[in-house]
């Protein structure tokens, strides 16, 4: 998927799931799942989130291979676990909400994901081109859906 379409899905998750979690800043929270929603791109040398991480992410887009651990369940888990120990629970369900809308996004495509890369090859696959017109329609369907939420 395209990033707008992370960030439309990883919205759309938020919208879904928000009022199952309480306990601190929503904007924060919302910012957190759109942040975890473009992450696990950091290790594609195109990406806008590899380009905005500066260093780290020339660094990490060089060291590991597009769609392999930062696109694996172990890396949004890690994450999830590092939040938990160094902020709280609150904010570490943001991340992992953001990074599950992300793996599902890519997991639609036919380019799939090995989503328990390392320890599987096995690749879950999609029929949605990226950039195509499936994707459109999603990220228009999804339009709609953050639209109803207003009203």
């Amino acid at each position: 998927m395209l990033f707008h379409t992370h960030l439309m899905i990883g919205l759309v998750f938020f919208l879904l799931l928000k009022d199952y979690f309480t306990g601190g800043n929503e904007i924060l929270f919302l910012a957190l799942v759109l942040l975890g929603s473009i992450f696990p791109d950091i290790d594609d040398g195109k990406s806008k989130m590899k380009k905005a991480s500066g260093i780290i992410g020339s660094i990490i887009s060089y060291l590991f291979k597009h769609r392999g651990i930062f696109h694996s369940i172990f890396m949004g888990l890690g994450l999830f676990v590092l939040f938990i120990v160094f902020w709280n629970s609150y904010y570490a369900f943001a991340i992992l909400i953001g990074y599950g809308s992300h793996l599902f996004g890519d997991i639609i495509t036919p380019m799939g994901l090995k989503l328990f890369y390392p320890l599987s090859d096995f690749k879950i696959r999609g029929p949605i081109r990226v950039g195509g017109l499936g994707e459109w329609v999603i990220l228009f369907g999804m339009g709609l859906v953050v639209l109803k939420s207003f009203f």
